[in-house]
């Protein structure tokens, strides 16, 4: 409830409670109704989403965005990835722009103007996952404003994400790994089948030591990955936890095989950033240097895509996508699929849902019910019909015959034909002799 105060000048302040119940000044006035509206717009205004007018609220967002972000722990590649998206895609537009100015109407312009085609038949200034990862940022960018008390509310919280074009992904077919790895050499080739048989990321495969490869039970630990911005190892993610990966028989023979070959160090020679280094890694470059997925995926698995004529668009990461596609055609549940993978049910379930036929044969069977029942149906009403009701029928069309005779004989007697010359005519088209003109001569 807004109020005034009396000051000694004779003035009348407006007075009112912001949402967090902080007192306010709305300022200074002549007349005190005119101070009490004023109090009673600004506390209003105060309860509105994106629309507190405190101090807190006059920040911009690009000081707020760093303010913010540098309170937050995150892994190194992640700062940076979210500094990028920032830097190119929120900044340009947002930066100078005070966080009680910010309104739902204003982002969703900005979402319009970024995803939409400048003209018919190009594609959107801003791609679309990129474009998500920006929205994201930005709703919780806000979300921390509220959290500290600097908004009432978020303007972005009924902002929608964008739909994301489908088909991205591609499943490579057992054929079609083994054309690939045709076209490489021992360790590339390695490479491929670690990658669609234990569904590693690129990252997590890369950084893989020895000591987490478990021969004799065949099984991996996934713990770390190669971090190939900042050229060190990580911890995996804090939201992924730590996972063990079975392999088949076959890659362990091969893992026994190229252990043997490349005589591994006692250390991997890079940085970890947690724990201590015990053990080599397992690929290596030319040179002896760590495996870069943009590095290894635009040269040498390119080139061996290109030699193995492989049609369509294929990524490295496809590799992970084939190996769920492969467990989910031999009927691996989804929650172990996820276990495995490092995913959420959820997550698994959004990505790969479509390429199982859980649920098919409960439906199929449905049909087949359905179907039976209505063949019997039929089968039993023909069976009513056998009889009488191919009496009642034969009947029935003896009477339509009967009636079109009848209606004819009338309609050649309206005419003045003789009705036995022309049964005459019939009867002789109907044994192939010469027709009979209705006057009784013979045509040629």
């Amino acid at each position: 409830m807004a109020w005034t105060r009396t000051l000694s000048s004779g003035k009348f302040q407006g007075i009112y409670r912001d949402s967090r119940g902080v007192e306010q000044s709305a300022g200074t006035f002549t007349q005190e109704p005119q101070a009490l509206r004023e109090a009673g717009r600004r506390e209003s205004e105060s309860r509105e989403p994106g629309a507190l007018d405190v101090k807190g609220a006059k920040i911009q967002w690009g000081p707020w965005f760093d303010l913010w972000h540098e309170s937050r722990s995150l892994a190194f590649a992640t700062d940076e990835q979210y500094r990028s998206i920032a830097g190119n895609w929120l900044m340009p537009h947002w930066s100078t722009v005070r966080l009680a100015d910010i309104t739902q109407m204003s982002i969703e312009r900005w979402k319009k103007k970024m995803t939409t085609p400048r003209k018919r038949g190009e594609k959107p200034p801003c791609p679309p996952w990129t474009f998500r990862s920006a929205l994201m940022l930005l709703k919780t960018s806000l979300n921390a404003a509220v959290a500290d008390r600097r908004l009432a509310a978020s303007p972005g919280r009924d902002v929608t994400y964008p739909d994301l074009p489908t088909g991205l992904e591609r499943y490579l077919t057992p054929d079609e790994v083994d054309a690939i790895t045709w076209a490489m050499n021992g360790q590339n080739a390695l490479v491929v089948r670690m990658s669609v048989e234990t569904g590693l990321r690129f990252g997590e495969l890369a950084g893989l030591h020895w000591d987490r490869v478990d021969l004799q039970r065949g099984t991996i630990r996934v713990i770390e990955k190669f971090n190939q911005k900042n050229y060190l190892i990580d911890p995996v993610p804090k939201d992924k936890d730590e996972r063990t990966v079975p392999m088949p028989s076959d890659l362990v023979g091969k893992l026994i095989a190229h252990r043997e070959r490349t005589q591994p160090a006692e250390t991997c020679g890079l940085m970890h950033e947690v724990g201590e280094c015990r053990g080599d890694i397992l690929f290596r470059g030319a040179r002896g240097a760590p495996l870069k997925s943009n590095d290894w995926g635009k040269t040498i698995f390119q080139s061996a895509l290109e030699h193995a004529q492989i049609e369509g668009r294929v990524r490295v990461h496809d590799m992970r996508h084939t190996y769920a596609s492969w467990l989910i055609q031999e009927g691996v549940p989804l929650a172990e699929i996820a276990k495995v993978m490092g995913h959420s049910d959820t997550e698994v379930t959004k990505l790969y849902a479509h390429l199982t036929d859980a649920g098919f044969d409960d439906i199929r069977a449905a049909l087949d019910r359905k179907a039976f029942r209505v063949q019997s149906e039929l089968v039993h009403h023909s069976s009513e019909y056998s009889a009488d009701g191919i009496r009642q029928l034969e009947q029935r069309l003896a009477d339509v015959e009967l009636a079109i005779i009848e209606m004819n004989e009338a309609a050649f007697e309206k005419l003045g034909l003789d009705i036995v010359k022309i049964r005459q005519i019939e009867a002789g088209i109907k044994a192939g002799l010469p027709s009979i003109s209705p006057q009784g001569q013979g045509a040629s």
